[in-house]
């Protein structure tokens, strides 16, 4: 019996899945990556069998299996040895052999852990008894109360920044600590989209499977269930992708975000003592990027820097930080890591997935949890959409938002929802917290009518949106 169009379907062949087995000893670590044309779309599948694992900090339970998704580059690090059994799509998968630990370049990082640890129980020691709350004084310490160690990582392009802010924050919460870790790098984007700065406390554990190590959005509260414990992040809008195209707003947004770091520091005791770790922009010995990074010391009374892969950054900060001491009298500590040579060099075409793969998962999603957004139609006059003006338009320092004309432009970008009234100044609603995002699905010029899409249902009321320029339109959200 035929029937009609059976022949036109090709003929499937049947896919077989081989499973390697991987054996790890003292300090070794599987290197790998998943491809973005990933054949079956179901990644890399990993589980471990024996010994012990981790990802940037993370430890791996035993005999769980972990699906790591498309896009992902990273690797799996033991220090006692372990037996991984790995299967699914990857490629350039590769094992760093040390002969002894003192080869390997997780060793310098284990060490600074450990004097973070002494530091952190120091600081533990000079608060005990005092529970009063200050927070006047720069840094957020509480009636003259040292925090903890305040980190700020730096160094050029694709040197380790983000895995080792990652690593340095999983290490401390496996000890019971409760670390504040920040981004000041827009292009990253921390539990937030790309396109902002953000901070958050880190008191629970990551996510492995997260393409983002554990600093993805999906580790942020949202309509559906979550794999692990959520964080609550402070984050502040950009619309940019690099620090230079708008300075002046990026130095005002990190001010505000060490503001909150200085509240948090001072209304609990426990993330104080845990103290703090900066993640920044990649960064030259250019004057505009070291006066950025010296920003952020500022801002955050830094007394440990440590500078990545890059050691003529690290002699530039030193002669300019060496006779420096923070608001507590402390003397600023250069420290001098080499960049391992398992970091993996990230290309244009890698980030682009990686920010459309965040906004997606943000409104929908991913492969563990699914999420419904919620669509509703409003009209032009029914929201207030504001814009940062373009490079041509600036006139001076005091240029800021200025209200959008509603148009097709529009459509296909995301918005940041500000924590503020579109009554309040433009300069007010420039400088608030985000409460959430939302994308234009589609604009209607003729019913002057916007389809926006929202991660839960609700009305937007009197809040300001806030049109930025970066990252750029994703495709269409609903097909």
């Amino acid at each position: 019996m035929s029937i009609p169009g059976l022949g036109q379907i090709a003929p499937q062949q049947p896919t077989t899945s081989t499973t390697n087995t991987i054996t790890l000893r003292p300090f070794w670590e599987w290197r790998f990556s998943v491809p973005r044309s990933s054949p079956t779309g179901a990644g890399a599948t990993v589980r471990l069998t024996s010994g012990t694992a981790e990802r940037d900090g993370t430890e791996l339970a035993l005999n769980h299996t972990y699906v790591f998704p498309r896009n992902t580059q990273s690797r799996l690090l033991t220090y006692t040895g372990g037996t991984l059994e790995v299967s699914g799509d990857y490629d350039d998968s590769s094992v760093a052999q040390y002969g002894t630990p003192e080869h390997s370049p997780q060793l310098p990082v284990l060490n600074l852990h450990f004097a973070l640890q002494d530091l952190r129980a120091a600081a533990g020691k000079s608060g005990t008894g005092n529970t009063s709350n200050n927070n006047n004084n720069q840094g957020g310490s509480s009636d003259g109360v040292v925090p903890g160690p305040r980190v700020m990582i730096c160094g050029g392009k694709d040197r380790g920044k983000t895995s080792l802010a990652r690593t340095l924050a999983a290490m401390a919460t496996r000890m019971g600590g409760q670390p504040l870790v920040a981004s000041v790098d827009p292009r990253e984007g921390m539990l937030a989209l790309p396109g902002t700065i953000s901070a958050a406390v880190f008191g629970t554990v990551m996510d492995v499977e997260d393409p983002a190590g554990g600093f993805g959005v999906s580790g942020t509260p949202s309509s559906g269930p979550s794999a692990v414990p959520v964080k609550l992040p402070m984050v502040y809008y950009v619309g940019r992708e690099r620090v230079d195209e708008d300075v002046g707003l990026w130095r005002d947004l990190v001010g505000k975000l060490g503001s909150s770091v200085r509240a948090k520091f001072a209304a609990d005791e426990l993330v104080r003592e845990a103290g703090l770790i900066v993640d920044t922009p990649a960064a030259s010995v250019a004057k505009a990027e070291v006066e950025g990074l010296i920003h952020v010391v500022n801002e955050f009374a830094i007394n440990i820097v440590v500078v990545l892969g890059s050691p003529a950054l690290h002699t530039e900060l030193q002669r300019r930080l060496g006779t420096e001491k923070t608001p507590h009298g402390e003397t600023i500590a250069l420290v001098d890591l080499v960049k391992s040579d398992g970091v993996a060099a990230r290309d244009k075409d890698h980030m682009k997935f990686n920010r459309e793969a965040a906004i997606k998962e943000y409104f929908f999603g991913d492969a563990k949890r699914t999420l419904s957004p919620f669509t509703q139609s409003v009209g032009f006059d029914e929201v207030a959409i504001f814009k940062a003006p373009d490079d041509s338009d600036y006139v001076d320092d005091q240029t800021t938002l200025e209200q959008a004309e509603i148009s097709a432009e529009m459509s296909h970008w995301t918005l940041a929802v500000m924590n503020a009234s579109i009554n309040d100044p433009p300069e007010t609603i420039r400088q608030a917290p985000v409460m959430g995002f939302v994308a234009i699905a589609d604009v209607d010029e003729n019913r002057r009518r916007l389809k926006i899409l929202s991660p839960v249902s609700g009305r937007l009321g009197n809040r300001p949106l806030v049109w930025g320029r970066w990252p750029e339109p994703y495709i269409n959200l609903l097909g």
